[in-house]
């Protein structure tokens, strides 16, 4: 009595889970050709332990009843020999769906044919022998029937033993059959595992075949025990090993559910199946405890062993609500710390990106997390690219071109109408004359996952299927809810750290032009015998375009004077500058004149620059013992020459300016220098300062301060007229690069005074 009760408790404990475990797995994801070959592989795996464990109940019940072997519920337990075909079919869509590629898809079913004939046989074999020796028989009488019957009735005695003797050797033909359909299904476990990349879905296939292999065994042994042997014995240890080889599977399918959510389980099945199982264990041990106290105490406690009973029971209902506490807490850390748990992804991924701030690095992490952790198979990312001002689908393993995407796009406009994760099939109503529709129709795109800040959408991840068939659930949207806004974050943290990157790598680069910029300009003024210069430049950024120099010549008695402002700011006017100053002084240094040097100098500018690039320049040489001044202006703003008694001349002869048109002759005039006379030069820095009112310092300003002030000398005049421009235009730094020279004649004496 006590083993008929142990064997149904553990009939009963191993169907149940599997039948369990097979309505988890299907409820899941009906859908889902993996789920639904699972759930019914466990299925069959689990009515052969429940139709064993209602038989022994039924047995129980009556104990004077015929023996439970052979009867019909017990040849009931031959259903669960399903399980090998639908393992089979299981092989064949997990981890390579190969079912889709079947030419005739519905011929899968055909091997369900010997599992059919052997439930038929062995439910059904004297009812099948009757009628079997009745059409046999049958044409041995007279009558229309028997002549009709006599051609098949040696056809149907060849049928009849060929029925018996599959009969008698049931185990040896159908064990034969499930063994190979099992050793197939291996065969495909194994070879479908190696085409597999994804970390997690290797995990999950080697949890699987491990526990094939295990069922594989133990059916091995069982199958040989029936064999070799014969009697209640060695059926019972085969039932038993058909058992563990069940339940072993079960049990690996299980723990790849659980651990590594095999199936895509959602989590909250997951939890639902390991509270029910420990639930109906702990109940059904409590139950058996009940039913049996007072048999196991009866040895220590005889006649009072009732009443010992009593407290018993009431003593172990004391422990049910902390053994239960116990057991949850087990089963929650089995969840709450596993790699596939969405709150330990998100807790990871938080921990990872927070420290990432390269774009590329960024993007590798996103998208090694949704391949590892959800098991997609491609992302693509689709970003708004500052340079182009447009969205670009960036390159990806399997399209490593970039595409630039028109803002128009009416798939692009509709994506931007998003604010979760949607299916990609929601947005049909954007899919005509889409160029990005196009796009994502081909590579197979299902879930659209935008990322926007308060302002607009960075852009946006395009997710492919999920690999093994898996299918996105609730719980993955959820999870790229969360995992978009942490994205945001992270880009835009990474933007403004490759923004500050990039700025402190130009300021230093401008910094370091800046250095270069005044290694190129004079230290101080030079000192000539009856002349005072006095030359100041500020840039209206770090590094400016205007540039002045004193060159002297090879001709002791003559000095170079340079004034140049180049086009645009910053660095590329800087870069003209270093050019012009180097072209110009190797121009005089060879000894030609000033119109040629202006000639070969614009040249130089015209063929190795673009037209929009130019230089307006004003050139003069000094003969310090006679006072001439030869000039040149290329487009220049005309230099003052102050006399001594008031009277303004302009400086405009020459020609238009360096750079812009290539093949220009140019002229020279010469003005004689007299004591006093005031020669002023400066950039449109100064004459085009502006004021709040936008009203322009202007040159006839200019002309004014400079002839009220030519008595001064030329700091003087320099520091006072720059006074006077930032009470004018207080911007700072100014709006445009300012450059002044000042030189003023006077005698030998009061030089040296």
């Amino acid at each position: 009595m006590q083993l008929e009760l142990l064997n149904t408790l553990i009939f009963f404990v191993a169907g149940g889970f599997l039948v369990f475990l097979a309505i988890t797995i299907t409820r899941d994801d009906f859908t889902s050709r993996a789920n639904r070959a699972a759930g019914m592989m466990l299925l069959f795996a689990g009515l052969g332990p429940l139709a064993l464990a209602m038989g022994y109940v039924i047995q129980g019940a009556d104990p004077e009843a015929a023996a439970f072997h052979g009867t019909t519920l017990y040849n009931l337990y031959y259903i669960w020999e399903f399980f090998f075909p639908a393992l089979l079919v299981f092989s064949w869509v997990f981890p390579v769906d190969r079912l889709r590629h079947f030419k005739y898809p519905k011929l899968r079913f055909l091997i369900l044919i010997p599992q059919i004939i052997h439930t038929v046989l062995v439910i059904f074999y004297d009812r099948i022998v009757s009628l079997l020796n009745l059409l046999a028989d049958s044409g041995a009488g007279e009558g229309l029937v028997a002549v009709l019957l006599k051609p098949f009735g040696w056809i149907f005695s060849q049928i009849l033993l060929l029925t018996a003797l599959i009969r008698t050797n049931e185990e040896v033909v159908f064990g034969s059959v499930n063994f190979v359909y099992i050793v197939i299904a291996v065969y495909f476990l194994e070879v479908g595992q190696r085409y597999l990349t994804n970390p997690r879905l290797q995990t999950q296939a080697q949890m699987v075949v491990r526990g094939t292999r295990i069922g594989l065994g133990f059916y091995v042994l069982s199958y040989l025990v029936g064999v070799m042997w014969d009697g209640d014995a060695s059926r019972i240890i085969g039932s038993y090993l058909l058992i563990v080889a069940i339940a072993g599977s079960g049990a690996c399918f299980a723990y790849a559910i659980m651990r590594h959510q095999f199936l895509n389980v959602q989590l909250i099945f997951r939890q639902s199946m390991i509270y029910t199982f420990t639930s109906a264990v702990l109940v059904g041990a409590y139950v058996l405890l009940g039913m049996q106290s007072e048999s196991f105490l009866a040895p220590l406690f005889g006649e009072r062993a009732e009443v010992v009973s009593y407290f018993f029971i009431l003593f172990i209902l004391l422990l049910f609500q902390p053994i239960s506490q116990w057991i949850d807490n087990i089963v929650r850390s089995m969840f709450v710390r596993t790699r596939t748990d969405y709150g330990n992804i998100l807790e990871r991924f938080s921990r990872q990106v927070i420290s990432i701030f390269e774009p590329l690095h960024l993007r590798q992490a996103i998208e090694e997390t949704l391949k590892t952790a959800m098991l997609v198979n491609n992302v693509y990312f689709v970003l708004f690219d500052d340079s182009v001002e447009e969205y670009a689908i960036l390159q990806s393993d399997d399209h490593p071109r970039r595409t630039v995407i028109d803002r128009e796009d009416l798939m692009l406009r509709g994506i931007n109408l998003l604010d979760t994760p949607t299916r990609y099939s929601a947005l049909a109503d954007f899919l005509e004359d889409s160029r990005l529709a196009e796009i994502l129709t081909e590579r197979r795109v299902q879930v659209i996952l935008p990322m926007k800040d308060a302002q607009h959408m960075l852009g946006f991840l395009a997710l492919t299927s999920k690999a093994a068939g898996y299918r996105y659930t609730s719980d993955d949207f959820n999870l790229l809810g969360v995992l978009s806004n942490q994205m945001v974050t992270a880009m835009t943290n990474a933007r403004l750290y490759a923004d500050s990157l990039e700025k402190a790598r130009l300021e230093e680069e401008v910094n370091m032009a800046r250095q270069i910029q005044l290694d190129l300009l004079p230290s101080q003024p030079p000192t000539l015998p009856c002349t005072v210069i006095c030359a100041d430049s500020t840039p209206s950024r770090t590094v400016g375009g205007d540039f002045y120099d004193f060159i002297p010549l090879c001709r002791k008695d003559r000095t170079g004077i340079v004034i140049a402002d180049a086009s645009g700011k910053g660095m590329p006017a800087a870069l003209m500058v270093a050019q012009i100053q180097a072209i110009i002084r190797s121009e005089v240094n060879n000894g030609n004149p000033i119109p040629l040097v202006m000639k070969n100098m614009n040249q130089q500018m015209a063929t190795s620059t673009s037209p929009e690039k130019y230089v307006t320049l004003f050139y003069a040489e000094l003969d310090q013992n006679s006072g001439l001044l030869e000039y040149a202006n290329a487009g220049h703003n005309y230099p003052l020459l102050v006399r001594a008694d008031g009277e303004v001349e302009r400086l405009i002869v020459g020609g238009p300016i360096i750079g812009a048109f290539p093949d220009i002759e140019y002229e020279s005039a010469t003005v004689q220098l007299q004591e006093d006379d005031l020669l002023f030069l400066f950039t449109d820095g100064l004459s085009e300062a502006m004021n709040p009112s936008g009203v322009e310092y202007g040159e006839d300003r200019i002309k004014q301060f400079v002839v009220k002030n030519r008595i001064e000398s030329p700091e003087t005049i320099l520091t006072s007229i720059l006074g006077d421009v930032r009470d004018h235009d207080p911007t700072s730094p100014p709006q445009d690069d300012t450059t002044l020279i000042a030189l003023k004649m006077i005698e030998r004496e009061k030089l040296h005074e």
